[in-house]
């Protein structure tokens, strides 16, 4: 059992019981599924401790609680067990037979690599300050991947973002009437607006609905923010992928990714975490930020979802 610098052999004890309630933690079999959150299979737990890391770990277990971040961090610098779970944890799985598929582009390949990673960032306690912070960010209640839009900007997408901003602004080739409410489709329910006549009438509603100038939702294309101002809005950013990533690299730049004009993060948040581990003053560029209010996050989603699925996006769902 490794104690360190703690103060006694309680307050590691306190410490790791947080951890493994935690990680242990597992959903009723009789009960729903948690939309934002997968079971996982329990791992074995490092010898000599009660540490556990699997696919699903969470920054959200660091949250008010850096020394448990040192405790784990000064853990994996041991290349013992909990390495090796770490490195579990970040492999890709077959989408099909949900069985590993070999290493992710951001597994960790040696606790070597790790150490130099640490060292360079400030250390033990910069990382256990910067977790910490990055777990008390995490809401509570967050939106799950089924209701984050897919939209033009990301290399995986298609279309452009302009279209998006054409969609949400009055005048133009689209306009969606989001005032008097139209009923945006069920997602994935359209197809592209060049081929689907339903997804071309939804795409162009605002232009006949008695009043083409009064549908318009703000956006800003580009833009961005410092890392530390950025608001997750997913309670799923996971400890193996963010660490990851880190070492890895990711530090600003484009997230590749659209957000409020408050600075919440519809999608990036593993870059993001990455960004806030290792610079948090580093500023985060955005495809595009929009406007939630003025229709309430949930309904703006809605409508965004429809106009990246007319716009050529599958939306993903899980």
């Amino acid at each position: 059992m490794v104690v360190g610098k703690y103060s006694s052999y309680k307050e590691f004890q306190l410490i790791t019981e947080s951890w493994r309630k935690f990680v242990n933690e597992q959903e009723d079999p009789a009960a729903p599924a948690h939309p934002n959150r997968e079971a996982s299979p329990a791992q074995a737990e490092a010898p000599g401790t009660d540490l556990q890391i699997n696919a699903q770990t969470s920054f959200k277990v660091f949250k008010n609680n850096p020394k448990l971040a040192a405790l784990v961090m000064s853990e994996l610098l041991k290349g013992g067990d909990l390495f090796k779970q770490l490195q579990q944890a970040q492999l890709k799985t077959d989408k099909e037979t949900g069985e590993p598929a070999g290493p992710a582009w951001f597994q960790i390949k040696s606790p070597q690599d790790l150490a130099q990673w640490v060292e360079g960032i400030g250390g033990i306690e910069t990382f256990a300050k910067r977790a910490a912070a990055i777990g008390g960010k995490i809401p509570e209640q967050g939106l799950p991947k089924s209701k984050m839009p897919f939209l033009p900007g990301p290399p995986d997408a298609t279309g452009d973002v302009k279209d998006v901003e054409d969609a949400l602004t009055p005048g133009g080739k689209y306009n969606v009437d989001m005032m008097e409410k139209i009923n945006p489709p069920k997602v994935n329910a359209i197809g592209h607006v060049s081929k689907d006549p339903n997804a071309a009438t939804f795409m162009q509603s605002g232009h006949n609905d008695g009043n083409p100038d009064d549908d318009k939702i703000e956006i800003q294309l580009g833009g961005g923010f410092p890392a530390a101002k950025g608001i997750p809005t997913q309670t799923n950013i996971l400890l193996p992928k963010g660490l990851g990533m880190a070492v890895k690299g990711i530090s600003g730049g484009n997230l590749d990714a659209y957000a409020s004009l408050k600075g919440q993060i519809l999608d990036g948040h593993h870059r993001w975490a990455a960004t806030m581990l290792n610079d948090p003053s580093a500023d985060i560029g955005t495809v595009a930020r929009v406007d939630l209010d003025t229709l309430g996050t949930d309904e703006t989603l809605r409508y965004l979802t429809a106009i990246g699925n007319a716009l050529g996006n599958v939306a993903k769902t899980a």
